[in-house]
């Protein structure tokens, strides 16, 4: 599998009143073609920090990219001017927001909101096909920006878009997209909103979905629904996906491979069945230890001791050391990094260096 992405020794850091945090530290992972990688781990771990640094949209006045490259089809984002990397968001790269209620605009309706992302998609990619470089990017910026202000005056629809979104709405199993398109995002559902943020991101067709907690929001009938709507979808649109989430029986139904995170470092790595058949890293195994089965029996849930290290403050060699049932003098002293296994796994613990 050819890769789409790949990262390499990406460390992100935060500036806070104590002085700098690292939220990611050295982290490297490819995401290949037509692939759907699930990022997961618990709350304040880096996922997020992760997605951010890929489209760059890390707060500026906050966060540094101390080093590493994020290479999208042979670019590193990383070196591109801002006005370049304008150019890859929506239209390669796009986003699904962890609140979609807080990315979508509560003053315009659903619809004019889903045809200002289609409108920047079409004067992109026209631009693209005509010039390069910062020439082009000014074309479609004005291109785009006129057809909006033509939305927001009130014109209207046009009727080819508005086919369009109706298109896309009904993709993501919406049931009335006619109405929904006029309503206001505050008018709609969780798990609604989610399904209109969905159909907006994929409606630009982009290589590469980054899908940040999609499904946290909703209940359980509806998040199976959205998994698989984003599985299917993923085919019929011919994108990659990276799914961002804390819950292992998420990624479990629908990820290609599972990579696991803990203090802003990869502990695990591996294809999705031979991960949850076979865990390797005590992290990973006390994670699952952690998911109810759904059977009533004499097992007890088994917490994982202790709690996750401050990262203004962390441990002496392995950040797990300190809550890990398997831990020895070497774990205490020094760092372990991605140890290579079977069939393209990787754990970084010092078990398994052999």
């Amino acid at each position: 599998m050819s890769e789409l992405l790949e990262i390499k020794t990406l460390t992100v850091r935060y500036r806070t009143k104590d002085g700098f945090v690292t939220a990611l530290d050295s982290v490297s992972l490819g995401i290949g073609e037509n692939e759907m990688l699930a990022l997961v781990g618990e709350s304040g771990c880096g996922k997020t920090t992760l997605g951010l640094s890929i489209v760059s949209l890390l707060p500026p006045a906050s966060s540094e990219v101390v080093n590493g490259s994020v290479t999208y089809k042979g670019t590193n984002l990383l070196m591109l001017e801002e006005k370049r990397k304008k150019a890859y968001r929506g239209t390669e790269i796009a986003m699904i927001f962890q609140e979609p209620l807080t990315c979508l605009n509560p003053v315009y309706r659903v619809g004019d909101q889903m045809a200002e992302a289609i409108m920047v998609k079409r004067a992109r990619k026209e631009g693209r096909g005509q010039m390069h470089g910062t020439v082009m990017q000014r074309v479609y910026d004005r291109r785009a920006a006129v057809d909006t202000r033509f939305l927001r005056r009130g014109h209207g629809l046009p009727a080819q878009l508005r086919d369009e979104i109706v298109e896309w709405l009904t993709l993501v199993r919406i049931g009335d997209p006619e109405q929904v398109l006029n309503r206001y995002p505050f008018e709609l559902s969780g798990g609604m909103t989610q399904r209109v943020m969905i159909a907006m991101a994929l409606s630009e067709e982009p290589s590469l979905l980054i899908a940040d907690e999609p499904t946290t929001a909703l209940d359980v009938t509806t998040q199976a629904q959205v998994l698989k709507l984003m599985a299917e979808l993923m085919k019929r649109v011919n994108t990659s996906i990276l799914l961002i989430t804390h819950d292992l029986a998420v990624a479990s139904q629908v990820a290609d491979r599972v990579m696991v995170m803990y203090a802003g470092e990869l502990a695990e790595v591996g294809e999705v069945h031979q991960l949850f058949a076979e865990p390797l890293h005590p992290y990973t195994k006390g994670l699952l230890r952690c998911i109810p089965t759904g059977t009533k029996d004499d097992s007890e849930l088994a917490p994982i001791p202790g709690s996750i290290p401050d990262l203004r403050q962390l441990p002496l060699g392995c950040n797990f050391a300190p809550r890990c049932p398997y831990v020895f003098e070497r774990c205490r002293s020094d760092r372990p990094h991605l140890f290579p296994r079977e069939g393209g796994r990787e754990v970084a613990c010092f078990l398994y260096d052999e």
